[in-house]
Parts: structure tokens; C-alpha cells; sequence
């Protein structure tokens, strides 16, 4: 069985790689950047949603590290939560934004 830590890591991992691919991308037309985006957050979405479930069946009997892997995973489902961008300036700043959260998620779990 595939270790928690060992599966966001995979995520992590696999989402950069698709924010990198989106920043490659950015000839295309905004409409079409735009559609690849929510693309990428609605899987990433239903990730989190499936690392929060598994959490406590993964992470040691600590409930404050649980509590902080959740309030990582919430941080990131939030960013991925906004609403569709409708400018360039948007859709960076949502990029930006979802980036950080999985860097504080990727520290975090190097940490533990």
C-alpha cells in the first residue's frame, strides 16, 4: 500500500508539473488557458478531497499534525475552489496563488 506522505508527493509532483505546462501554454488563447486551468483545479480538487478522507488512516495518531495536514489541504482546496478566471491577470494570480499553497503543502510534508 502506497504510503500517504508517498501519494501527495505523487500529487504534488504532478500538479507542478501541469502548472509548468500551463505556463508553456501561454501563447494559447485566454479562453482555451482558461478551460486547461479548470481542468487541472477540478482534478486537483477531487485529490485533495480524497488525501483529506484518508488522513487520519495515513498520518500517526497525532491530531495536531492531522489537524495541520488538513488545514494545508483546505488552504489548497480553497485556491482551487475560485471562481473560473476571467483575465489574463486572473488567471496568473490564481496560478500563483495555487503554487503556494502546494509549496507549503510539499514543506510541510517534508517536514513531518
Amino acid at each position: 500500500m502506497e504510503h500517504f506522505g508517498d501519494k501527495v508527493a505523487s500529487f504534488l509532483r504532478n500538479a507542478a508539473t501541469k502548472l509548468e505546462e500551463l505556463q508553456l501554454q501561454g501563447a494559447l488563447g485566454k479562453a482555451e488557458l482558461s478551460d486547461k486551468m479548470e481542468e487541472l483545479k477540478k482534478d486537483a480538487k477531487a485529490k485533495v478531497h480524497q488525501f483529506k478522507s484518508e488522513v487520519h488512516s495515513f498520518v500517526a495518531d497525532n491530531q495536531e499534525t492531522i489537524d495541520k495536514v488538513k488545514g494545508k489541504l483546505e488552504h489548497l482546496e480553497l485556491q482551487l475552489a475560485l471562481a473560473k478566471a476571467d483575465t489574463m491577470d486572473e488567471l496568473k494570480e490564481q496560478k500563483k496563488n495555487i503554487e503556494k499553497a502546494l509549496r507549503e503543502l510539499k514543506d510541510f510534508m517534508k517536514k513531518d
